[in-house]
């Protein structure tokens, strides 16, 4: 009986300095709330482990301690949570912030003595390479880099891209190409931002020596939600492109200006597994007639200790190329190797 009651006190205790989770079945679950992040809620347990919970599945969340939420805008509030139903209290000081649920990004542990993070903390992104050799006849040897990051911050948020094919067969000419893109959003209010973005295309089967551009215009988001995201896009390009020659001489330089309508969606799935879409339409509104597609797509499947496999297929096409000899498509599918961070 001396042993029972100091034991049933130390559990008393340690459930009422733990964070509480309730589920939608009606379980209380006791523990130290890591973090959501990706559709899950992180719960450190001593019985258990670290286990995730759906955070559909959360109906009542009470935490100790202070944590960091991130909403679908970039803003982050600072204090201790409880959530009841669809909305999200943030006892920021004096002060109690309310949120929507679904509008919650992400949840981190705040330490009171640490800096806000950083750049490097805050970027999240992946890199992966890959490589095939084809013998006999062909002798055809081809490699890929892919590279893509994100950061964000309460008013803005910055995205990049590099992807590149370098392709080699004997006796023949490379058709490698390589892609580099970057944007910078500045939110303008809860869905809407403006952005900014640059671009540089190199592409041997087009015969596209470099095309550039460099551009913004407004965006929407329709949904922002820690599993999935979809942006419209809107607005307005400068574009220099150069072509070479079969013997290649660079042709002369081509200015023109290209209009910009199209969408971003990227989805979350079952064990982390991501998906993303890319699909931009670009009217050319100097030479009547001419447009251009660009379309992205890519699955990302996490393996293990944040290595990844990923599918990349990429689609340009272009209704009037500077040269008859150009085919108008040029596409590929593209498998990688690499880790996220």
């Amino acid at each position: 009986m001396c042993l029972r009651l100091p034991l049933f006190l130390l559990l008393f205790f340690a459930a009422l300095s733990a964070d509480t989770v309730t589920v939608d079945s009606g379980d209380e679950l006791h523990g130290e709330v890591v973090k959501i992040e990706g559709g899950k809620l992180f719960l450190k347990t001593g019985y258990a482990g670290t286990i995730q919970i759906d955070w559909t599945k959360v109906t009542d969340l009470k935490t100790a301690s202070a944590y960091t939420v991130e909403v679908e805008t970039g803003r982050r509030y600072t204090g201790a949570v409880s959530r009841q139903g669809d909305q999200l209290a943030v006892q920021v000081e004096d002060v109690q912030v309310t949120v929507e649920t679904p509008r919650v990004v992400s949840v981190t542990r705040a330490d009171a003595n640490a800096e806000p993070p950083g750049f490097w903390k805050t970027l999240k992104g992946s890199i992966g390479v890959g490589y095939s050799l084809t013998r006999g006849n062909s002798r055809q040897t081809t490699s890929s880099l892919a590279s893509e990051g994100t950061y964000r911050s309460e008013a803005y948020a910055l995205h990049g891209d590099l992807n590149s094919i370098f392709s080699r067969q004997q006796d023949s000419q490379s058709t490698s190409r390589h892609a580099l893109n970057g944007r910078i959003d500045r939110y303008l209010g809860e869905r809407a931002f403006a952005f900014g973005l640059t671009g540089f295309e190199r592409n041997d089967r087009q015969k596209l020596d470099l095309r550039s551009r460099f551009g913004g215009g407004f965006g929407w988001k329709i949904k922002q939600r820690p599993k999935v995201q979809f942006d419209l896009l809107g607005g307005f390009t400068a574009t220099n492109e150069q072509f070479r020659a079969d013997d290649g001489e660079r042709l002369p330089r081509n200015t023109t200006g290209e209009g910009l309508f199209g969408f971003e969606w990227k989805s979350t799935q079952f064990r982390g597994m991501t998906l993303t879409t890319r699909l931009t339409a670009h009217p050319n509104v100097v030479q009547k007639g001419r447009y251009r597609i660009e379309y992205d797509s890519s699955v990302r499947i996490p393996l293990i200790s944040g290595l990844t496999w990923s599918w990349s297929l990429f689609d340009r096409y272009d209704s009037q190329p500077p040269r008859e000899d150009v085919l108008h498509n040029d596409y590929g599918l593209v498998s990688n190797f690499g880790f996220a961070f």
